[in-house]
């Protein structure tokens, strides 16, 4: 099977050194279905920003005037898509997603209170926007099928490079626009195992045009020469981001990637000390803080390399198991919720990586946390069980929390035949567990 990833547009902050500013105006009124008065007055427009220490900016806020007219000045660190609110009387009416760019004026004309069905934007940057989401639209079809194998193998690579062209194409024709960096950034980041030289090339492109890549650009950029040209390589590439790239966010991500990237690599006395370092430079910031803690705690108990901790429970079928018993077998612990969405998606994939690397002895345990027998029994009525499952509700889950350091599920980890960690994978890392199955298969360390 070929999985194909269709990109969301992101809206992470990249937060920049300088006062950006964006002139916003328009109409909004109120159809006579909610208030016949024809008085327009005292709706509002607000766009906030939650920061990491845990203060909110306010980016823009205006008010109408009796025939519904607004106009104002959003002033904001980076060009992005930012969330305005539309509300009235405490009453709030709609969610629109704005590009802000600097020196950029946006019209917005709307009727309350069906905002989506009447509502007209006009800008430069959101044309751009909107021939972007269109292309999002027909390549998400594609993927499906793609995903559902609808597609010959042999024509996936001239569907992926042609959609590729697709994107770049929006990138060349808009240049500065927020918009077309986002869709130049989908072009190189689908090409990633399937033309990785034109990934590179068009990756560089856009860090030169714009002097910035989202985090996920970044971080897939780091993967690739970490597997291809090694940890050296990988570092080598942050370094030269570090010095390309402004902005307190962006130098943050940067600094993490680089933590994770030693831990990941079992280089952990390297990857504390970077840590001691990110502790004193963002020791204010909120976020920056909790997720310094946690790697801490990874850093000490469950890095590449450590003894996976001792556990105990009772399998669904009653008997007892306990992880030093697999000493001698590789294996894989998965946390989740029977009922999570995710956990549900990635299933028939758990049971082809099975299939696969059970010729190599791994086996899978597979912890389920809130969730009730009857709820697993549903789940298991659909599909089938090849590995063990440990009996809901017969183990503390605040005890195992602690014990894994979980804030996420699914969580995965992957442990040796010596009983030694080779990796923790959370969420959507399938990619990463694959490639530390290859230790299994190769012996490598």
């Amino acid at each position: 099977m070929v999985w194909v990833s269709i990109a969301v547009i992101s809206c992470a902050r990249e937060t920049g050194t300088e006062s950006n500013s964006a002139y916003l105006s328009g109409t909004i009124t109120v159809a006579d279905s909610l208030d016949s008065s024809r008085n327009f007055a005292e709706i509002e427009l607000i766009s906030l920003l939650q920061q990491g220490n845990g203060e909110t900016d306010t980016l823009f806020y205006a008010v109408t005037d009796s025939l519904g007219r607004f106009s104002g000045t959003a002033h904001f660190e980076e060009n992005d898509i930012y969330t305005v609110l539309i509300r009235r009387n405490q009453n709030n009416f709609g969610l629109l997603n704005l590009v802000f760019a600097d020196e950029d004026s946006i019209d917005i004309r709307a009727e309350l209170p069906d905002i989506l069905q009447t509502l007209e934007i006009t800008s430069a940057e959101h044309e751009v926007l909107t021939t972007l989401e269109r292309v999002e639209r027909s390549f998400g079809r594609i993927a499906d099928y793609i995903n559902a194998g609808a597609v010959s193998p042999d024509s996936v690579q001239m569907e992926i490079e042609k959609w590729s062209d697709i994107y770049w194409q929006i990138y060349e024709e808009n240049p500065g626009k927020h918009a077309a960096r986002l869709s130049g950034e989908m072009s190189a980041n689908m090409l990633r195992g399937w033309n990785d030289s034109l990934m590179v090339a068009r990756s560089n492109s856009v860090l030169k045009d714009y002097g910035v890549l989202s985090a996920g650009s970044r971080n897939s950029m780091i993967e690739f020469y970490a597997e291809t040209e090694g940890l050296s390589r990988s570092l080598d590439y942050i370094d030269e981001l570090e010095s390309r790239i402004s902005g307190r966010q962006p130098l943050m991500d940067l600094k993490m990637a680089r933590i994770e990237l030693l831990y990941d690599s079992s280089r952990t006395e390297l990857a504390q000390h970077y840590l001691d370092e990110f502790k004193r430079d963002y020791d204010e910031d909120q976020f920056a803080s909790e997720w310094a803690a946690d790697k801490a705690f990874d850093l000490e108990f469950l890095a590449p390399g450590s003894p996976f901790p001792k556990l105990e429970f009772e399998l669904s079928d009653g008997t007892p198991f306990r992880t030093e018993e697999m000493n001698g077998t590789p294996y894989m612990v998965e946390i989740t919720r029977f009922d999570n969405a995710l956990y549900q998606q990635q299933y028939d994939r758990t049971i082809a990586i099975y299939q696969i690397y059970r010729n190599y002895g791994l086996e899978i345990i597979t912890i389920p946390v809130s969730t009730s027998r009857i709820t697993m029994d549903a789940f298991f009525e659909e599909r089938s069980q090849f590995w063990k499952v440990v009996e809901p509700n017969s183990f503390s889950s605040d005890s195992l929390v602690e014990t894994l350091n979980l804030n996420r599920i699914p969580t995965r980890f992957l442990v040796n035949s010596d009983g030694t960690i080779i990796g923790r994978y959370i969420g959507t890392e399938y990619d990463d567990i694959v490639r530390g199955l290859q230790r299994i298969t190769t012996q490598t360390e």
